[in-house]
């Protein structure tokens, strides 16, 4: 739920950018399918599902930076890199795609959080729309994205689905629950003595949908190769939970499963939310991040939609799985 702010702290392989001109594969690829942007860990989940599949779709993938194309995905007959800025609608070129993933990059500069994810979402509406080809586009959006008030920082995921909620004939808008690997600032406190991690999620016991980056990519590869078939009604909208839902509790017993180690959870109550998001946010950022937090626990206005279980898909990462992957990285 809401930016997963590990999204962008992959460091990949670095290798010379190329500004080679696109050449078709010598083969006839059953679909073209642009990833943008092709950074974030849910992308790049996506992009290695998509070569994996059997049906060989040709995957693009759009990079402001093209030093951090993925060593794996450079060498690959079906992938092709490009620069592109999902600020920069003139740079955004998704001709001959039958389907195009996106989503809301984080804005953690102290700028207008809002502003952003409407200029980035209609650059992107407006490429789709000007292709002509795209049959589907997929969002990665956010648990409470359907709420225009009342949930903080995923106002941004809010305003996003209401400018691509139309974009395509097929709009497919996956409302995923709390990054599993939102965790990933504990990496630094489990070296500690004696190793602990902070939590917002209260009480301990509370638990809630998080889902891995890995299953959001496959759910949404799974979807982009579905372009071209009919949806019931779109946007087809979803919500993505991981196998099971988990406490803070749940939380404590993965990394010590994982690290062989006691662990100590230190509480955030309440009262304590905007000290604690003050040390490491913007500003304009710090109550959004406090409401959001008190959207998803006991009593907020997501409470009663993240327990009703009707239609929703689950991935297979469990806590253990996600943070096993964490601490290889």
């Amino acid at each position: 739920m809401g930016p997963n702010l590990s999204e962008f702290s992959v460091t990949f392989h670095s290798h010379p950018p190329t500004e080679e001109p696109f050449t078709v594969p010598n083969y006839i690829a059953t679909m073209q399918i642009t990833i943008a942007p092709a950074s974030p860990q849910t992308c790049r989940a996506a992009i290695q599902a998509l070569l994996c599949d059997s049906s060989a779709p040709l995957v693009i993938g759009i990079y402001r930076d093209l030093n951090k194309v993925p060593a794996e995905f450079r060498s690959h007959r079906n992938f092709k890199a490009i620069r592109g800025d999902l600020k920069d609608r003139d740079t955004l070129d998704f001709t001959g795609s039958d389907a195009v993933l996106t989503l809301t990059p984080p804005c953690l500069d102290g700028s207008d959080f809002v502003a952003q994810a409407k200029a980035i979402s209609s650059n992107v509406r407006d490429a789709v729309v000007k292709a002509k080809s795209v049959k589907r586009l997929v969002y990665i959006s956010s648990m409470g994205a359907q709420f225009a008030s009342g949930v903080g920082e995923v106002q941004a995921n809010h305003e996003s689905e209401r400018i691509l909620e139309y974009a395509a004939p097929e709009v497919v808008l996956v409302r995923n629950g709390f990054f599993m690997e939102n965790w990933r600032d504990a990496l630094a406190t489990l070296t500690a003595d004696p190793p602990f991690f902070y939590s917002t999620v209260t009480p301990i016991d509370y638990k809630m949908p998080m889902v891995s980056a890995n299953d959001i990519g496959k759910a949404c590869a799974r979807h982009l190769l579905q372009a071209g078939s009919a949806l019931k009604a779109s946007p087809h909208i979803f919500k993505l939970h991981g196998p099971v839902e988990y406490s803070t509790s749940d939380v404590q017993r993965a990394f010590e499963e994982v690290t062989g180690k006691k662990v100590e959870v230190r509480l955030v109550e309440r009262d304590e939310l905007k000290a604690y998001f003050s040390k490491f946010l913007p500003l304009n950022l710090v109550d959004k991040f406090v409401e959001m937090t008190w959207s998803f626990l006991p009593d907020g206005i997501l409470e009663q939609d993240m327990n009703d279980f009707t239609g929703i898909e689950r991935g297979h990462d469990t806590l253990v799985d996600a943070f096993k992957k964490m601490l290889s990285m």
